[in-house]
């Protein structure tokens, strides 16, 4: 008799199979199956002893043989009931991984892969369907046939929730220097994850608006000093965005890309290829590093193949091109193309919660009286599997017809492993004493075993990013190039600057070094800035002098009221230099260096403008400034003739000549046009003579005509 157990017999709560997948939950069934043949969709029970048609099944509790199965030919092989989630997603990606739009397609279906043995009273029940326009979680399924046209039960479904994207790719673009070491994995992985929440309605396209960060101001009076050492070479990866995107014109630009993935499917993604599409601009692209996989140069291409890509990890490509660029047009870098295979739903969590399936089985109690034991019963329940399927006997019971509670057979799912194609199982013996021909009551369940497949074909395409061309032009000059010596006198720069580039520029620094206690710089309050010839409020921590070394900084401009440097803007700074009582023969030998930097910084652009030199001279300022009136034609018709004539030594720099005309005369004819002033009295005309070298004369004349009672003596007058 057999031993009296009091088990659990509910059926399995979620299906188990999980066929060349790992998954936790389906391990304990999976692990009794090999896949034997993928395209007949057939697994093989998996046994320690192959030698042998029997296998002995345990008690899970005990421990103590319950039975055995017999093995027909010894065929461990059979068929499973195929749930399939069919899906195919597009989606489509900003280059800072914003979803633009993901386009979805999904099949459900249900198949009877038997040739020979029809399914019936399928049971099926859908979890998380939530975010699908599925109708119900519960499928019932009266018959599914052997041929193709009732073989199969199929629904189409579409995402009608927001989703995420479950494959984090973006592109990071660096055309600094630094960009290998700027560009690391910590970082990198770091920024990628803040698109992991990014959500959209499938079919929908969402474009998000990039919001740059407004830097504090009493943090960017703190950060000033290190922002000043960036743009004057110090540099250090806390520096630096993980992107630049500006390149410099006439100059042979190294730029560093890298790509990087990062799954958020439940389970291992497949066949992941990454392509690479590289422009015409760009030359000698080279492979620096892969994370995993492979990755090959084809022609214009890079093609990264990875095999297998396990949840919840960062990887990345990196590799390297040239670009040399004659001209400011601005130039893309090329979009990347994604596909890949998965096993987990696309629907965030939608799987399978339950699969009962009947296909075609038998079971009997062979009852056997004793040769020499009339009355003694030796009986054993046997379940037949007939059909091409592997089917789980989770449940079988023999009670005793007398008492109910009394079982001679007793088994649970983990009791009995999974029958194949035609095996029997065969319980122990038991013993009953009866003179009846025995009449015991029966109860067995079990289900066709399934096959839950989530099959995946994914695509998604990453738009490119602009490289902008970097470049600044300028010159400078003074009013006066000779100064005195011993005494002090201002001679006033104006520095040019001209954005000739495509990229608008956030940083500005020009700096005036090699100042000493004869040339001194100007103070805050002096230097002007004209931007576009529109004079703009200069702030006082702007301006700063260290040691030799006088600066004016234009930081943050794109948070400034003007904005940033934009293309084919100028602007001009005007600044006195005090030269104080300089010796004999003392020189301001200077240089001066305009340095710029886009948003997000890229490589340094830097401009040395030709410097003129200002000389002291010891020489003493000597002219003699002479006019002459010359009658000329009719009465009342006259020349006026002004010369000015330098007879010392030292050149002379911006002259003055002024001469007023008498109210009663009429001018005109000059030989060198003058400015129309009343600096004394009405009608003065003042012309300016920039230098005039030691020992030249300079001669200037123009004509006057009297009218009414003009009086010619008071053309004499000078000044």
């Amino acid at each position: 008799m057999a031993r009296k157990k009091d088990k659990d017999k509910r059926k399995p709560e979620e299906p188990r199979m999980g066929w060349g997948r790992e998954e936790a939950k389906e391990k304990r069934v999976a692990e009794g199956l090999k896949r034997s043949d993928l395209d007949e969709g057939k697994v093989t029970l998996v046994d320690r002893d192959l030698s042998t048609p029997v296998i002995e099944t345990y008690d899970a509790d005990t421990g103590e043989l319950e039975g055995s199965i017999l093995l027909k030919d010894s065929n461990r092989e059979g068929l499973l009931g195929l749930v399939k989630f069919d899906e195919h997603v597009d989606v489509e990606l900003d280059h800072d991984a914003n979803i633009n739009s993901i386009n979805f397609k999904g099949k459900f279906s249900v198949e009877n892969p038997s040739k020979k043995d029809r399914l019936w009273d399928i049971d099926l029940s859908l979890k998380n369907i939530e975010s699908t326009n599925l109708k119900s979680n519960e499928i019932k399924i009266r018959e599914l046939g052997i041929d193709d046209e009732t073989n199969t039960y199929s629904e189409d479904f579409l995402l009608t929730k927001e989703v995420k994207n479950l494959l984090l790719v973006k592109e990071y673009v660096n055309t600094l220097a630094e960009a290998d070491r700027v560009l690391n994995i910590r970082d990198i992985e770091n920024d990628l994850l803040t698109a992991k929440d990014k959500k959209v309605k499938a079919g929908n396209v969402v474009k998000e608006k990039k919001v740059e960060p407004k830097v504090d101001e009493e943090e960017e009076e703190e950060d000033e000093d290190e922002d000043d050492s960036m743009l004057d070479g110090g540099t250090s990866s806390e520096d630096y965005s993980l992107e630049a995107f500006g390149i410099s014109i006439d100059k042979e630009n190294v730029v560093t890309f890298a790509i990087a993935l990062r799954s958020l499917f439940e389970k291992p993604i497949s066949k992941v290829k990454i392509v690479k599409n590289i422009p015409d601009d760009f030359s000698d692209p080279t492979v620096k590093e892969t994370s995993i996989g492979r990755a090959e140069i084809e022609g214009k291409k890079i093609v990264w193949n990875i095999e297998k890509l396990e949840p919840e990890r960062t990887v990345i490509l990196k590799f390297t091109c040239k670009i040399y660029v004659t001209d400011i047009t601005k130039r893309r870098t090329g979009k990347i193309e994604v596909t890949f295979n998965a096993v987990s739903s696309f629907a965030e969590g939608l799987a399978i919660d339950k699969y009962d399936a009947y296909t075609r089985n038998k079971f009997y109690i062979d009852t056997v009286e004793r040769d020499e034991e009339p009355g003694v019963w030796d009986c054993k329940l046997v379940f037949e599997n007939p059909s091409e399927f592997i089917i789980q006997l989770f449940n079988a019971d023999v009670y005793s017809p007398e008492d109910e509670a009394k079982k001679y057979v007793d088994i649970d799912p983990r009791d009995v492993p999974l029958l194949p194609a035609g095996a029997q199982w065969h319980s122990n013996k038991w013993k009953f004493e009866s003179e009846e021909y025995p009449a015991f009551r029966k109860k067995l369940e079990f289900r066709v075993m399934p096959d839950f497949q989530t099959l995946v074909n994914g695509t998604i395409g990453i738009a490119d990013v602009i490289l902008e061309i970097a470049s600044i032009t300028g010159e400078m000059g003074y009013d006066i190039d000779q100064v005195p010596t011993y005494k002090k006198q201002d001679v006033i720069a104006t520095l040019k600057m001209v954005n000739n580039g495509s990229a608008p520029l956030d940083s500005i620094v020009v700096r005036q070094q090699y100042f000493n206690k004869e040339f001194q710089p100007p103070k805050s309050d002096e230097v002007k800035l004209f931007w576009d010839k529109e004079e703009i409020e200069l702030s006082s921590n702007a301006v700063s002098f260290d040691g030799s070394v006088f600066k004016i900084s234009l930081r943050d401009l794109k948070n400034s009221s003007n904005g940033m440097f934009k293309p084919e803007s100028t602007i001009k700074f005007q600044y006195p230099i005090h030269s104080i009582n300089p010796i004999q023969d003392a020189k301001f030998e200077s240089e001066i260096i305009y340095l710029a930097n886009t948003f997000p910084v890229s490589q340094e652009l830097e401009f040395k403008p030709e410097v003129p030199v200002i000389e002291a001279l010891h020489l003493r300022r000597k002219f003699r400034i002479g006019k002459e009136v010359v009658p000329i034609g009719d009465l009342g018709n006259y020349r006026i003739v002004l010369t000015v004539e330098n007879i010392g030594t030292a050149p002379l720099q911006k002259l003055i000549l002024l001469d007023r005309v008498p109210d009663d005369f009429e001018y005109g004819e000059y030989s060198k046009k003058p400015q129309i002033t009343d600096e004394v009295g009405s009608d003065t005309l003042k012309w300016t003579v920039d230098k005039l070298e030691a020992e030249e004369k300079l001669e200037i004349s123009y004509e006057i005509h009297g009218t009414g009672e003009y009086s010619p003596s008071d053309a004499q007058a000078g000044f």
